[in-house]
C-alpha cells in the first residue's frame, strides 16, 4: 500500500536522465536482504515443481537443471509478489517515468543454472533484443515510443560478470535496428549490469539487451516487473484469483489490471485511477 514513504523515493533528476540518455539506471538496495530471501523462497517453490516434474510449461519441453527457466504470470501465484508491485523505494519512480494510468502488463521470473563444464567458456551467441514483439515492427514513428518500463529485482548475486548477467547497450532505446554479431562477440558498447541481491534495474523496453551465460557456480535469479499504460494489452494472462485481487487495496487493483469498463483504459474516470486521486492528493499532480 502507498504511503509516506513512498514520497520520499520519487524519480530524481539523475534516474531520469539516465533513462532518457542511457535506456536504464540502477537502484542499490532496493530490497532488504531479509525481503530478498522470502522471495527467493517463493521462487524456487515454483521452479522446484517444475523440476521435480521434469517438464518447463511454457517451452513445453523436458526440462534438466541445466536449462534457463522463464515462468511468466506469477503475480497471482503469491501475495508477496503483489506487494512488490507499489514497493516505496521503487514504484514512485514508475509513476515518476509514465504517469498515472498506468498497470503491471507483464511480469515473469528467470533462473538460469550454471552451464555444464564442457560448455563454459565457449562463447555464445546472445539473443540481443527489444521486448514487445511486434509493435517494434507495426508501430509508425522512429525511434519507438517507450509505452512501458521493467524493473528486474535480483535475488542473486552478478556482482561480477559471467553470473548470467543482464547485457545492455546504453543508449540504444533510440535506435530502431543493430546489426548483431553472428561469432559470439559482444557487440559495440555491450555493458554486463553488475548488481548484487536486492539491487533493482530500471530499463526502457526499447533498449537492446541480452541474457549471458552462466559460467559460475551460482544459479542467477532475477524477477521482473513489466509496468505500461492501461489501454496496452496485457501480455500475461493475469490469472490473478479473484479471492486474492479482492484483499487488495484499490491502487494494487488498478496494476493489477482492475477498472469500472473497457472504455476506462483509454478515457479513465477517478474510479479507474486510484493511483491518479492519491497522487493528487497527496500535492504530487495538480487537480
Amino acid at each position: 500500500m502507498l504511503d509516506e514513504r513512498h514520497l520520499q523515493h520519487q524519480i530524481t533528476d539523475e534516474q531520469l536522465c539516465a533513462l532518457n540518455a542511457d535506456g536504464y539506471f540502477i537502484v542499490e538496495n532496493a530490497l532488504p536482504l531479509e525481503l530478498v530471501v522470502e522471495l527467493e523462497k517463493r521462487v524456487d517453490a515454483i521452479y522446484n515443481v517444475h523440476l521435480d516434474a521434469e517438464y518447463d510449461p511454457y517451452r513445453k519441453l523436458q526440462m534438466t537443471p541445466h536449462d534457463n527457466f522463464f515462468y511468466p504470470n506469477f503475480l497471482g501465484k503469491d501475495q508477496l509478489f503483489i506487494n512488490i508491485l507499489d514497493y516505496y523505494k521503487t514504484f514512485p519512480k514508475v509513476w515518476g517515468i509514465l504517469g498515472w494510468n498506468i498497470y503491471s502488463y507483464h511480469s515473469h521470473f528467470i533462473i538460469t543454472p550454471p552451464r555444464r563444464e564442457a560448455q563454459r567458456g565457449n562463447n555464445a551467441q546472445l539473443g540481443w533484443h527489444q521486448d514487445s514483439g511486434r509493435v517494434n515492427i507495426e508501430i509508425e514513428s522512429s525511434p519507438r515510443p517507450r509505452l512501458s518500463i521493467k524493473i528486474v529485482y535480483w535475488l542473486s548475486d552478478c556482482s561480477v560478470e559471467g553470473r548470467g548477467n543482464f547485457y545492455v547497450i546504453p543508449g540504444s532505446h533510440l535506435w530502431d535496428t543493430f546489426e548483431r554479431p553472428t561469432d559470439g562477440s559482444l557487440p559495440e558498447g555491450a555493458t554486463a549490469v553488475c548488481c548484487k541481491p536486492g539491487d533493482a534495474v530500471f530499463f526502457d523496453r526499447r533498449i537492446w539487451h541480452a541474457r549471458s551465460e552462466n559460467d559460475s557456480d551460482i544459479t542467477r535469479k532475477g524477477i521482473f516487473y513489466g509496468y505500461g499504460y492501461r489501454w496496452l494489452r496485457s501480455k500475461d494472462d493475469m490469472t490473478i484469483p479473484a479471492d486474492l485481487f479482492e484483499q487488495n487495496d484499490p491502487i494494487r487493483q488498478q496494476l493489477l489490471g482492475g477498472g469500472t469498463n473497457a472504455n476506462g483504459h483509454f478515457s479513465p474516470k477517478d474510479a479507474d485511477v486510484p493511483l491518479k486521486m492519491w497522487l493528487e492528493e497527496k500535492g504530487v499532480i495538480s487537480k
